[in-house]
């Protein structure tokens, strides 16, 4: 499986697809904020895809910076690398925080998502990076805390954490636990997918389907920002049509 500029395209297209599955998710999640008819997202299969998306984009994340960790040698220049990468991250999960607060009166707005746990996770990386496959084990204790009970209910500034009010709600929620499972695994997979930075077999020259979905894959952060406006003007705009 050959490189391009050192990315590889099949894990981009993965990205791809994943951002493909955003999309059409998204188009039910907006479809409910409009008040228009279309399945429930929060329950049923539609739930299970919007999670099985939010698996997709972090545990690929976890893969690309076990991929980034091999071809950045020494601690310091790792911390440098992850911290400018997540910091980036981070203040634009802020920027998101503050306009969904303002659109939604302050109601379900983003206090902390996806961008905001990959932003955290990449800046942890230089340490989590060297728990190796012992990286599995924080998972699996990660995941069990989230789904038993056992975290309490408490403050809204504690919620990156996963303990948040009982009442709390958010349209993208992504704490640390139990998310951050995902990131270790992406990572121990990227470990075993691809050992010391290459990759543990060649699946070939990618084809031209394979390309088109990792153009999107490369773009899936510029994608994000901009599919949902992109969505509720399309939504609002047929909605118009058919009353019309």
């Amino acid at each position: 499986m050959g490189s391009y500029h050192g990315r590889y395209p099949q894990l981009d297209a993965c990205r791809g697809i994943a951002v493909l599955m955003m999309i059409w998710f998204h188009f039910f999640v907006d479809l409910a904020f409009l008040g228009l008819p279309g399945p429930d997202p929060f329950s049923g299969l539609l739930r299970i895809f919007g999670m099985l998306t939010t698996i997709s984009f972090i545990g690929i994340a976890g893969i690309s910076a076990h991929l980034k960790a091999e071809k950045t040698p020494g601690m310091m220049n790792q911390f440098s690398t992850f911290f400018k990468r997540g910091g980036e991250l981070l203040l634009i999960g802020m920027g998101i925080t503050i306009v969904t607060w303002w659109v939604m009166d302050g109601e379900g707005y983003v206090v902390f998502g996806i961008l905001h746990l990959i932003g955290t996770a990449l800046i942890l990386t230089p340490f989590l990076h060297r728990l190796k496959y012992a990286g599995l084990i924080l998972a699996a204790a990660l995941i069990p805390i989230a789904y038993s009970n056992l975290l309490p209910s408490g403050p809204l500034w504690l919620a990156w954490s996963g303990i948040c009010p009982d009442d709390f709600y958010s349209v993208d929620y992504a704490p640390l636990i139990p998310w951050l499972s995902v990131f270790l695994i992406g990572l121990s997979a990227g470990r075993f997918l691809f050992p010391y930075g290459n990759p543990r077999c060649d699946l070939g020259a990618p084809g031209s389907f394979v390309l088109s979905l990792a153009h999107l894959g490369r773009h899936s952060l510029l994608i994000y920002l901009i599919h949902q406006p992109v969505l509720f003007l399309l939504i609002i705009s047929v909605a118009k049509i058919s009353i019309g």
